[in-house]
């Protein structure tokens, strides 16, 4: 790890000129779980040559001298305070992702015996033997003679289907399923709940992301904010099925709108030194997020208040626009330097530094437009930009022109689609394990912060391309085992269930990174915006997939294991990247990886964080 803190006693030492400058627009479309940023301790042999042709200090250059004032400063108190607002607005956030496992909750259902039932009666009568088929939910016997007598002897062997149910509410008194008749022809409406969410990240991405870029984080925040907590009050009181989906849409968009802008505000506050720390440790707190669901599902039986109970607290994320101070990154990009200055000069104070007076009174300085070009300011606050070439537009398509592009961009494609739907997909399925379901879904979202951890102690050592293998044959090994252990092995399966969860939620985080790698970086935004949508189909999926168990109990489990092989087995076909110099250009990347076998791997191996500021160029702003 880079032991250089920046910090000096007196003073916080800050360029005097500022160097070249690197693009400051931040991509926000494709924020997918916070993955994390290269940053290793040692250089391998092989690539010693290449660092001594780089500069050793890759962090600054190119870095507006105001945001290399910030970004000198060591992890203090200030640092430590914005990491901790984005660990509450993740874990506020990250309930709504899977509350649809509760929300939406299959249960026991019967036919109603107009006969037979009245106010008093349960889902388990002593009448049910004689008036419902065995294993029939939607069929009941005939009366004989529109009999109203519920004697066994007023009833036919006679099926017909019945048009009232009656629910088991022993588990939980209400939910959308009992409240809205999701059952019998109206079964498939129940998984849409799950996919008019991921339908909602999808477009909130794409949205709030824009808007936070125009507008700043803080706004952006504040929309998500507003989405994610009037959807979930208003879906709470919907009179009907259609307006409850119309309320997971904007709670989708604002859900990933909120985890999206806050983790892009702690990385954009925090040095190259703890990127990585910080990329992958975020996840922590969505996964207690999640598990907290749990807890509360455990104590709130009723859909409406375990809905409003999950989303309400986002409101107290409104505070943020006092508490957490706007991106300096974006202020700087913007024009916008007095107010980055009065930022940094307020966190420098907390930490216990001083900024030298000369960046107060640089009055001409460069800054970075959001487009990426250069340009020069009459004062702090003024930007005009100069010289902005002719852009020629990249599309998706470009990278399907060339054999090798073409290849690896569907394999991505493909992983990110699997990733997603076997992430959410489990999710999903805990219920469907047997014993505990509160236990079940509790451990199934808590298994993912030991594979956080593990990513990031191996994902340099191991490589992008051995670890993503190895965690996506695990996982979907897992999962095809489970499917064909015996029911009463619960405790088998379930293991073998989170062993499955534990692999693709590492896979989750590690193929952000890979994916950044291997398109170049001319193409990096446009190849991981084309991943992200793939990745939302796959989402918008799984809850159709996680139903399939009302057909067969281990077919969720058999589905996820297939997919997670085949596109471990796929990865195997990509160029390793770790330790190398990666492409600007298609061209470059067409040619990437000749030299490399399918069968190559880099493990035991790691590189240095100079080296991997300079290798993996641009990945920072493209992985935002």
């Amino acid at each position: 790890m880079d032991t250089n803190h920046y910090v000096v006693p007196a003073t916080l030492a800050c360029p005097s000129e500022p160097p070249h400058s690197k693009s400051m627009m931040v991509r926000y479309a494709q924020v997918e779980h916070g993955a994390p940023f290269p940053d290793t301790p040692e250089d391998p042999p092989h690539i010693t040559d290449l660092k001594q042709k780089r500069s050793s200090n890759a962090e600054e250059t190119g870095l507006d001298p105001t945001l290399a004032c910030l970004y000198r400063m060591s992890f203090g108190a200030s640092q430590l305070y914005v990491y901790a607002l984005a660990w509450i607005a993740v874990i506020i956030c990250a309930p709504v992702y899977v509350d649809y496992n509760f929300l939406v909750r299959q249960v026991p259902t019967r036919c109603m015996v107009p006969s037979c039932d009245n106010n008093e009666t349960s889902y388990n009568e002593t009448f049910v033997e004689w008036t419902i088929p065995e294993k029939q939910q939607c069929k009941m016997y005939q009366p004989k003679n529109d009999s109203n007598q519920c004697m066994e002897e007023d009833f036919t062997n006679v099926t017909e289907t019945c048009s009232e149910w009656v629910y088991d509410t022993s588990l939980f008194t209400s939910t959308t399923v009992t409240e809205f008749d999701l059952v019998c022809d109206s079964d498939w409406l129940r998984p849409l709940a799950g996919s008019m969410y991921m339908l909602g990240m999808l477009l909130g991405a794409i949205t709030i992301g824009d808007l936070a870029d125009r507008f700043g984080r803080k706004m952006g925040l504040m929309v998500s904010v507003l989405l994610l907590g009037g959807g979930g009050v208003l879906s709470a009181v919907s009179p009907n099925y259609t307006m409850f989906l119309i309320m997971r849409l904007l709670t989708g968009a604002g859900g990933v709108g909120l985890f999206q802008v806050t983790f892009v505000l702690a990385v954009e506050f925090i040095g190259a030194k703890w990127r990585t720390f910080v990329g992958i440790m975020i996840e922590v707190p969505f996964a207690l997020g999640e598990a907290m669901t749990g807890v509360f599902a455990i104590f709130i039986r009723d859909w409406r208040w375990l809905q409003v109970a999950v989303t309400a607290p986002a409101f107290l994320l409104l505070s943020y626009m006092w508490l957490m101070p706007e991106s300096v990154r974006w202020l700087v990009s913007q024009g916008r330097k007095s107010e980055a200055i009065k930022i940094i000069n307020k966190a420098a104070k907390v930490n216990g530094v001083e900024v030298p007076k000369h960046l107060l009174e640089d009055t001409n300085p460069e800054v970075p437009t959001v487009d990426g070009t250069i340009s020069v300011t009459n004062s702090k606050d003024d930007l005009v930009k100069e010289g902005q070439p002719l852009k020629v537009k990249k599309t998706v398509l470009d990278l399907l022109k060339t054999p090798n592009m073409r290849k690896r961009s569907i394999n991505m494609f493909y992983c990110w689609a699997v990733c997603t739907l076997v992430y959410y997909g489990l999710s999903s399925n805990s219920g469907n394990l047997g014993g505990n379901i509160f236990v079940n879904f509790i451990a199934t979202m808590l298994i993912e912060i030991p594979s956080y951890v593990f990513s990031y102690l191996v994902l340099d050592r191991m490589g992008r391309k051995g670890t993503l293998t190895f965690v996506l044959l695990l996982g979907g090994g897992a999962c095809f085992i489970s499917g064909f252990i015996p029911k009463e092995i619960e405790w088998l399966i379930v293991t073998l269930s989170l062993v499955g969860k534990f692999g693709i939620a590492a896979a989750f985080a590690i193929v952000y990174v890979y994916s950044a790698e291997i398109f170049p970086t001319e193409y990096r935004s446009v190849g991981i915006g084309a991943c992200s949508m793939c990745a939302r189909i796959g989402g918008i999926l799984a809850p159709f997939i996680s139903s399939l168990a009302t057909i067969y109990q281990p077919l969720p489990l058999l589905v996820f294991g297939v997919l997670s092989i085949i596109s471990g087995l796929l990865i195997i076909l990509l160029p390793e990247t770790v330790g190398c110099e990666l492409p600007q250009t298609l061209q470059e990347s067409e040619d990437f990886g000749s030299d490399q076998s399918i069968w190559y791997f880099s493990c035991c191996k790691s590189r240095s964080n100079d080296l991997t500021g300079e290798v993996n160029e641009g990945l920072e702003e493209q992985k935002i």
